[in-house]
């Protein structure tokens, strides 16, 4: 049996950089997340050295606190969106050399302080599931555009299996993620 921490126990919350589409370069100082560039082209994770899609970069003249730069296995989570479904994805970050990024405008960073409790991939799988999404969306605020505050994020209580229990489910994500992944490709060369 596990034990209920919530996620402010286990975690510490960031807000990302607000650097406009304008300074967002092919080329730069730090790779930069931005919430656009998340719906499209990754499904949990972001693998900084084989990432599904190209992660536009800005200079390090931007106006950055450390707290917005990424370490390896944060979660970028997207708080904010125009559509309630769009609201909570939650993405792995990859990062195992330490490269230089930046959590972008409206993602908020939830950085795993008890890696003795929960493994971050873990946390990340769990945050995939309709019973998490429910959590969350009962502190969707706004109208025309919808928000959760990462201090309502917090508040979420999870169930936590020992860390070989968590290690044994990350280990079958993942081998089921890397099948689904590979057929996406090959169904990708298909002809329509």
């Amino acid at each position: 049996m596990g034990c209920r921490y919530s996620l402010g126990e286990l975690c510490s919350f960031y807000r990302g950089a607000s650097t406009p589409r304008a300074r967002m370069y092919d080329e730069g100082d730090y790779f930069y997340i931005h919430y656009g560039e998340l719906y499209k082209g990754f499904d949990v994770s972001i693998d900084i050295e084989n990432p599904q899609k190209p992660i536009p970069r800005i200079l390090s003249s931007e106006k950055l606190r450390p707290t917005q730069f990424l370490q390896d296995q944060d979660i970028v989570y997207v708080l904010t969106s125009e559509t309630v479904d769009d609201l909570g994805h939650a993405y792995l970050f990859n990062n195992p050399r330490h490269l230089e990024a930046v959590a972008g405008t409206e993602t908020t960073i939830m950085r795993v302080e008890r890696r003795d409790i929960v493994m971050p991939a873990y946390l990340n799988y769990l945050a995939q599931t309709p019973r998490f999404q429910a959590l969350l969306r009962q502190y969707v605020k706004g109208m025309k555009v919808f928000r959760v505050h990462p201090s309502d994020l917090a508040r979420i209580e999870v169930d936590l299996p020992s860390l070989k229990e968590q290690s044994k489910v990350v280990t079958l994500m993942d081998a089921i993620r890397s099948e689904e992944l590979n057929l996406n490709r090959t169904n990708g060369y298909l002809p329509a």
